[in-house]
């Protein structure tokens, strides 16, 4: 006869299976899956672009606003989807209105350890920091940093959503220890935010360049061609993270894998200088983009 011990072995989950899953509830709108064909086709021509991006009213409106923005500080209004087509380019308009997309796709999620103002004015920090490590490492697509940053987190609002107390538990145990708290999901639920967020980026069928960094995130010394891309990317997550719970930035240096200072190039004085330029006005008015429900 067994005899219970009163402990139970936790549910093992993998990204594949909470991603697929989760995509009934996800699912980025028709208009971005439509505007990745279009820009696909060879054929297709920046009207085309701008035709598929008006058929869906809040991702326009979130993609005029942002080019309204302090964030360009373009002369004059833009006033048509056309014309902020012409204006950012095709490439830019497509990481745009991914990162609106996804604000899209959340709306509603319920959450119980982090309401979405927060987890957003996180994000638009993550993301301001990748664009601007980026270009002081002279690096190009700096706009497309800007929303991989913006992108680095979302794995967590699935994982908040679907086990609260499991990364309250990881929250409360890690601390300040960014790579711990993956590891303790990992332990409580099978696999980390990060793990959960590669796997989004393969079932949106995203440009390779975003799956390798989120997959490279936490050893970005094992990339290959975007190791570089991934370096940047680690630096604002564990910048932010850092910030975030109140570490100097003493204290957050220590916690970042060293590989990542050389991948970058980058000396710790201009990662000092890169956080205090990153303006808080302008975090503030773009994270109001993606917080606030059209």
């Amino acid at each position: 006869m067994s005899i219970s011990t009163g402990t139970q072995t936790p549910v093992r989950h993998t990204a594949e299976q909470l991603v697929q899953d989760s995509m009934t509830l996800i699912s980025l709108p028709a208009a971005f899956t439509r505007l990745q064909e279009v820009m696909a086709a060879d054929d297709s021509s920046m009207k085309d672009v701008a035709d598929v991006v008006s058929l869906d009213p809040a991702l326009a409106a979130r993609l005029l606003r942002i080019a309204n923005s302090a964030y360009y500080g373009l002369p004059s209004q833009v006033e048509t989807i056309t014309r902020a087509v012409n204006i950012l380019g095709t490439r830019q308009i497509h990481d745009l209105a991914l990162a609106t997309s996804v604000a899209q796709a959340f709306e509603g999620l319920p959450n119980e350890l982090m309401d979405m103002s927060t987890f957003w004015y996180r994000s638009v920090m993550s993301g301001f920091l990748a664009r601007e490590l980026a270009r002081v490492c002279g690096m190009r697509e700096i706009e497309s940093l800007f929303v991989r940053g913006l992108l680095l987190d979302i794995g967590h609002l699935i994982l908040y959503s679907r086990f609260p107390e499991e990364c309250r538990q990881a929250l409360a145990q890690s601390g300040d220890d960014l790579l711990g708290f993956y590891r303790l999901e990992r332990e409580l639920i099978g696999c980390d935010a990060n793990e959960l967020g590669t796997q989004l980026m393969r079932s949106w069928k995203l440009p390779q360049s975003f799956v390798d960094s989120f997959a490279w995130l936490q050893h970005p010394e094992e990339g290959q061609t975007n190791a570089r891309q991934a370096a940047v990317l680690h630096l604002a997550a564990w910048i932010t993270h850092g910030l975030n719970t109140d570490l100097l930035m003493e204290q957050i240096f220590e916690k970042i894998a060293a590989p990542a200072w050389g991948l970058t190039g980058l000396s710790r004085q201009q990662v000092v200088q890169v956080s205090d330029t990153v303006s808080g006005e302008m975090i503030e008015a773009m994270y109001r983009i993606f917080a606030v429900n059209e």
